[in-house]
């Protein structure tokens, strides 16, 4: 089966320049730091005789740590834009681009130490809901709003323990929060294997070649050293524990390669850049940086996948409404404040 294009010929597919370009090169960099920083740079300790490839080491860890300045610069103009390309797009919209703002004025001010960590953790959580919350309203068919709102049900699952355990210290309130962190481990993981749902018309055996390749692979590394490395990775740099069997992990990550191929095969590189986003800002409260990159992915695939509201009504049904409207751009391919 050829891949179908995805981008759409209305105007709602016109997206500006900048937040093509802007979300395409922040996942890019942002996937890159995730492999060197968070991945390669943690795992070479492990590798017998690194000490003889110091040379090669240090060009790969400044690369990565480059990478890493790339994306901060980046995500302060891609997450602005996306904001406000939501807001002249509709009043659900608006609302939307109203808790990003708050989410970064709230970060803005805890940079400067003008306001507390559980301010700028509650103004995160509440983001990620209010951009669920629009997908769901502006999605036309429920199947596209699933993969986004599992993975903001996971996120706020997560940070309500962190929220909790936060308050806590503060003296508050006290919260029995433990059970919310398993929940965000199930949740998380349904997300990754409902991702498929976001392309669905673009699947094809390419596609699911890569997805089933990627899930061997990961299946591997799970059985490595009793899977400690691989749990502790995606415990860093996911918010995962790795409590649930190693088979679940591997078919997450063969669902999201196998999504991100159909984007790139049907040439959505702005759908392909926001579900890399998701996956390089991880779930839960690990910093600003991952937490903005969360959240400019959720954003990006909104203005992907969905359509302005006073199109709705004058959209051809079949196929040529389930195009899911995007930019013609090919695919690409971090300690935080």
């Amino acid at each position: 089966m050829a891949a179908r294009p995805l981008a759409g010929t209305g105007g709602e597919a016109a997206l500006p320049p900048g937040i093509a370009l802007g979300a395409v090169g922040l996942a890019a960099a942002s996937a890159i730091e995730l492999l060197i920083l968070r991945t390669f740079t943690r795992t070479a300790i492990h590798i017998p005789g690194i000490t003889a490839l110091r040379e090669p080491y240090e060009v790969l860890s400044f690369g990565g740590r480059y990478a890493y300045f790339v994306s901060i610069a980046l995500l302060l103009f891609a997450l602005p834009t996306a904001a406000w390309t939501l807001w002249r797009r509709g009043t659900v919209q608006r609302g939307m681009a109203a808790a990003i703002g708050i989410f970064a004025l709230m970060s803005g001010l805890a940079a400067a130490t003008a306001s507390g960590r559980l301010a700028v953790d509650a103004a995160t959580a509440g983001a990620v809901a209010v951009v669920a919350v629009g997908m769901v309203v502006l999605s036309r068919r429920w199947a596209t709003s699933v993969p986004v709102c599992l993975f903001a049900a996971a996120f706020i699952l997560s940070s309500a323990h962190t929220l909790g355990q936060s308050a806590a210290q503060e003296k508050l309130v006290t919260l029995r929060t433990d059970g919310a962190l398993t929940a965000a481990e199930v949740v998380g993981v349904a997300f990754a294997l409902t991702a498929p749902l976001l392309a669905r018309r673009s699947l094809d055996r390419a596609a699911v070649m890569v997805g089933a390749g990627t899930a061997l692979v990961v299946f591997v590394a799970f059985l490595g050293n009793g899977g400690a490395t691989a749990r502790f990775l995606l415990l860093w740099n996911e918010g995962l524990s790795g409590v649930l069997p190693s088979v679940a992990y591997a078919a997450a990550a063969g669902c999201l390669a196998a999504t991100f191929t159909a984007f790139a095969r049907a040439r959505n590189g702005v759908a392909a850049a926001g579900l890399v986003l998701l996956v390089t800002g991880g779930i839960g409260l690990h910093s600003t940086y991952q937490s903005g990159l969360a959240i400019t992915g959720m954003a990006v695939l909104v203005l992907a996948l969905t359509q302005r509201p006073e199109r709705l009504g004058s959209r051809a049904t079949g196929d040529a409404a389930d195009a899911v409207p995007g930019a013609m751009l090919p695919a690409p391919a971090t300690p935080g404040t």
